[in-house]
This record gives structure tokens, C-alpha cells and sequence, in this order.
């Protein structure tokens, strides 16, 4: 018994003592500085696979704990690569990440002792996946057009179409933004190519998040679309360029660019009633941001149009009818105490049209604090939704009728 003891004390020491000098059976992580990592690697002819994380971040954790440790992951990939950790918010991995257009975590990336990209991928995985990326990396590296070549061959200057178009559509299976390989494509094409509906929508499939010369050229020849074209790309356009550009340009005070993209939003037919909010929203913020008092009053009225003629006792009546609903369809699929957070989510689901009717009151009636006191019917409209608001969601508009009160004298 005292020596089992003893090896069990011993064997506690030891990892222990594996811990505190940063010994490792699993995967053992270069220390040094990017530099002197893509030294190291041409030095040990590697690839680097680099594990980008943040300290936020539960599933990097998971990774790090329980996969990362694993003796049969860190041979093979201690064997196969040099490895680098960073954290995208610290430090030089705040470039690395940009670098690489890393926006999820954990992202693992594989690249060359040269720096140039091989392999991407995002998302955990448990061991076995995490060892198949090994692979995959491999597979890659050994494909003469692989990402790194192909970049290199790109910054060489290499603008043939046909590699372009290998170029790019490498780029969109490695979600990758493309942006300066889709303009060079652009670029080398003719008025006569660009005039074709079958070009634009070939190079509207690589248009990236980030705005290009394609995108303004596009933006601008967007009517020489044909209809049946037109209806088909209405939803991919609408979220490119309305929700994401339009509505980046606009929080970051990017005003003539904004309203070029908000202009364009008028040209898009079939948008569904979502889409259109959404556009009366932008225009409540633009409308805020420059003072265009008429612009808010004018998505002000229509945010709340019919709102106060609804009777609180019909509200009421549809909160208890949908929460009913609700209730029959999980008690019809599960015990509804077995659902993770249901008491949580009771709060939320009880009054669910009353929640959802507060919305426009409540976004309505606070753009018009930004109106001047001589808009005394406006804010006396504004006045009446808060407080309308306030009855259907108590204390949560209470702030706001305060400023309305001062505004119009009431109090």
C-alpha cells in the first residue's frame, strides 16, 4: 500500500512539475516572435500551423485543453509543423490575424515558411478531426497550385485570365477575401466583355465584403441587368451592399459613400418587408446623424402608423394566444422543463407581440427627442408611443418619457 502511495505522490510531482516547465506531450508551441518563427520554419523546412484564439473564446479553450494536450496530436503535429499560438487581440497577433482575414475562432491556418497561406480552416473539432487537418495540409502543400503559389505567382504579376480565374475561385473555397485578384480580373477585361450580363454575374459569384473597383463599376451599370438577373440577385445585392457597405458607411460617418449605397437600394425590386425596415432604420439613423428633422418624422410616423388604435386588451389577448402556441408545440415535441433555459426564456416568451409592438414605439419616440422643442405636435405624438410603450412593457420606456416630458413642458 505505501508504495502504491509513494507512486501516486510520484506521479502527481512529476506532472506537476511536467506543468511548471512547460513540458509537453502534446503539441509544443514556438515562443518566439512571428520573425523568428518563419526562420525557424524555413531553418526546419516546415510549414507553420498557427492556432489563432482570443481569451474569450470557449471553444479555443476546449482545444487547448483537451485536444492540443493529447500525446497522439502533439507527435503528429509536432512532427509535421512548426507551431506558433496567437491571441487576434494582443500583441503581433492582431496582425497575423488581419493579415489572414481571421474573423471566427479558433481558425487554424497553415502557412509557408514564406508566409503565404496553404490551408485554412475554422471551427473546433474533437481529435480525430483535428488530426485529419493534418492532411489536408499536407494534400494542399503538395498541390502545385496551391494557395501559396498562387499568391506568389500573383504578386510576381502574373494578370493571364486564365490563372486569375484559378486564382480566384482558390480563393473563394478558402473564404479568403479576394478583392485585389477580382479587380485585376476586372481590369483585364473588355467594354464589350463587361457589357455581357453573363460577366457580371461571374463576377459578382467573388465579390467580397469589402468594397472594390468591380463594386462601384457594378453599382453604376447595375440597370444594364436584365430583369430575370435583376430579381435573382435582389437578396445577395441587399445584404452586400445595403446591410453590410451601406450600413458600415454609416456608422462610421462615411456620409457621400453612404448615400451613393442607399441610392442604390431604391433600384432593388421584391424586397421583402425585413429589407425595407431595415432601410427605414438607416434612414432614421442617417436622418439623426444630420439633423434632416423631416426625415425623422417621416420614418417616425411610419414606424408607428395603426400602433395606437391597437387596444391593449387585443395585445394582451394575442401575448396569451402565442404563448399558448409556444407552449403546445414544445409540450407536442418534449417535456418543456427539459429545455435548457425555458424559465429563462418564459420571460421573454409571455409577452412576445407586446415585445415586438415596443420596438417601433419605442426606436420611433427616441429619434424624436432629437427634434428641437418647436416640433411641439411631433413630440406630443412621440409622448403618447412612449407611454403607450411603457403599458405594454413596464419600465422600460420610463427614461424616455421623462426626456419627452421636459421637451414638451409636461412634467
Amino acid at each position: 500500500m505505501k508504495k502504491i502511495i509513494s507512486l501516486c505522490f510520484t506521479t502527481i510531482y512529476v506532472m506537476a512539475l511536467l506543468a511548471q516547465t512547460g513540458v509537453s506531450t502534446g503539441i509544443q508551441f514556438y515562443k518566439g516572435a512571428w520573425k523568428e518563427a518563419l526562420k525557424a520554419a524555413r531553418k526546419a523546412d516546415k510549414m507553420i500551423f498557427i492556432d489563432v484564439s482570443t481569451d474569450w473564446c470557449a471553444p479555443c479553450k476546449y482545444m487547448e485543453q483537451f485536444i492540443f494536450t493529447q500525446q497522439a496530436v502533439g507527435k503528429k503535429y509536432n512532427e509535421a509543423f512548426l507551431n506558433y499560438k496567437i491571441d487576434a487581440e494582443k500583441g503581433e497577433g492582431v496582425d497575423i490575424a488581419r493579415k489572414y482575414e481571421v474573423s471566427a475562432y479558433p481558425t487554424f491556418l497553415f502557412v509557408n515558411s514564406d508566409g503565404y497561406l496553404i490551408y485554412k480552416h475554422t471551427g473546433e473539432r474533437d481529435e480525430a478531426g483535428f488530426m485529419d487537418l493534418v492532411q489536408e495540409a499536407q494534400k494542399q502543400e503538395a498541390d502545385p497550385n496551391n494557395m501559396g503559389k498562387l499568391k506568389q505567382i500573383f504578386d510576381e504579376g502574373n494578370r493571364d485570365s486564365s490563372f486569375l480565374r484559378l486564382y480566384l475561385n482558390r480563393l473563394a473555397e478558402m473564404q479568403v477575401n479576394n478583392g485585389g485578384v477580382l479587380d485585376a480580373y476586372f481590369n483585364i477585361l473588355t467594354d464589350e466583355q463587361l457589357r455581357q450580363d453573363s460577366t457580371l454575374l461571374y463576377l459578382l459569384k467573388y465579390m467580397p465584403r469589402t468594397q472594390t473597383a468591380f463594386s462601384a463599376y457594378f453599382i453604376d451599370h447595375y440597370d444594364q441587368l436584365t430583369a430575370d438577373s435583376k430579381a435573382k440577385l435582389t437578396g445577395f445585392l441587399f445584404d452586400r451592399i445595403v446591410r453590410t457597405w451601406a450600413g458600415t458607411a454609416l456608422s462610421e460617418k462615411r456620409l457621400p459613400e453612404y448615400l451613393t449605397l442607399r441610392k442604390f437600394a431604391d433600384q432593388l425590386d421584391g424586397l421583402g418587408k425585413g429589407e425595407k425596415t431595415l432601410l427605414n432604420i438607416l434612414d432614421l439613423k442617417y436622418g439623426i446623424l444630420v439633423r434632416d428633422y423631416d426625415c425623422i418624422k417621416k420614418v417616425g410616423y411610419l414606424f408607428t402608423d395603426g400602433l395606437l388604435s391597437i387596444p391593449v386588451d387585443s395585445i394582451r389577448r394575442e401575448d396569451k394566444h402565442r404563448f399558448e402556441k409556444a407552449q403546445s408545440f414544445i409540450n407536442g415535441e418534449t417535456d418543456s422543463a427539459k429545455i435548457a433555459a425555458f424559465e429563462e426564456e418564459k420571460e421573454y416568451r409571455i409577452n412576445i407581440y407586446s415585445r415586438e409592438l415596443s420596438v417601433p414605439l419605442f426606436d420611433a419616440a427616441e429619434a424624436f427627442t432629437h427634434l428641437p422643442s418647436t416640433e411641439k405636435q411631433a413630440l406630443k405624438d412621440a409622448l403618447a408611443w412612449a407611454k403607450r410603450g411603457e403599458e405594454l412593457m413596464p419600465g422600460k420606456f420610463s427614461g424616455l418619457i421623462r426626456k419627452l416630458e421636459q421637451k414638451t413642458g409636461s412634467m
